[in-house]
């Protein structure tokens, strides 16, 4: 869907799709039994909400797990703040600026860390954004739907409301104070406010990458191959 002119409160939010740097390895560490793990989780207490379309929930957050887990990070590399996809293995100093500006919006677990012995690499934490935003400005965003297509385990055609294109993104009133969480049907990356994004910045975090849903401004883009970046190209914006 193609967005209408933005309103002015609209336009003031910066808001950035938080994914994986291409520069670096997010893949560069072991979460040992990972499976065991996640078999064995206790999800009573997740939240779960039902996407537009489904017959059931998904959940969000970290569940319960019956140990500690176990981690090793840089297995070739240089230690990286940020692990992983949309579940991460963060370091210590990640957790606590992202618990500090935003205690409500995320899950941590501790972990027993290991790594190589020419770092130190501190404690590493399993961590995942646990906040949904159910709705937003459908008329002033930029999306695309996943619409219809073949589905082969049903060996049928189904349609899905899945968001799979955010380009830009204008939230409603009331998620002001939001600075971190997942949209409803955009679920590949969390959404992180501006000004968390900042504070990642100015801390030096690595291992993030951040893609503008709002009309890029000086000092927005960090990397060239953002997830918005064609968009915000053919926009004349880069």
């Amino acid at each position: 869907m193609r967005g209408c002119a933005v309103s002015e409160a609209g336009a003031a939010r910066r808001l950035f799709i938080a994914s994986p740097t291409h520069l670096r390895n997010p893949s560069d560490f072991e979460l040992f039994e990972e499976d065991r793990l996640r078999r064995e989780a206790d999800r009573s207490g997740m939240v779960g909400h039902r996407q537009t379309g489904n017959h059931f929930e998904t959940q969000f957050g970290l569940p319960r797990y019956a140990e500690t887990p176990r981690v090793r990070i840089a297995l070739r590399n240089k230690p990286l703040d940020f692990y992983g996809f949309d579940r991460w293995v963060l370091s210590d100093r990640a957790r606590q600026l992202l618990h500090g500006m935003d205690p409500a919006a995320f899950d941590f677990v501790e972990c027993d860390t290991s790594g190589p012995a020419k770092y130190e690499v501190g404690t590493y934490w399993l961590g995942k954004v646990k906040r949904v935003v159910t709705d937003f400005d459908r008329d002033t965003s930029v999306f695309e739907l996943a619409g219809r297509f073949y589905d082969p385990s049903l060996k049928q055609e189904v349609y899905s409301h899945r968001i799979r294109t955010l380009n830009r993104l204008t939230l409603l009133p009331g998620a002001e104070d939001a600075l971190a969480f997942y949209l409803l049907d955009y679920t590949p990356y969390p959404i992180f406010d501006g000004r968390l994004v900042d504070a990642i910045w100015a801390a030096k975090l690595t291992g993030l990458m951040f893609s503008p849903l709002h009309r890029p401004q000086k000092g927005d883009v960090k990397e060239k191959y953002i997830q918005t970046y064609q968009y915000w190209k053919e926009q004349g914006a880069l």
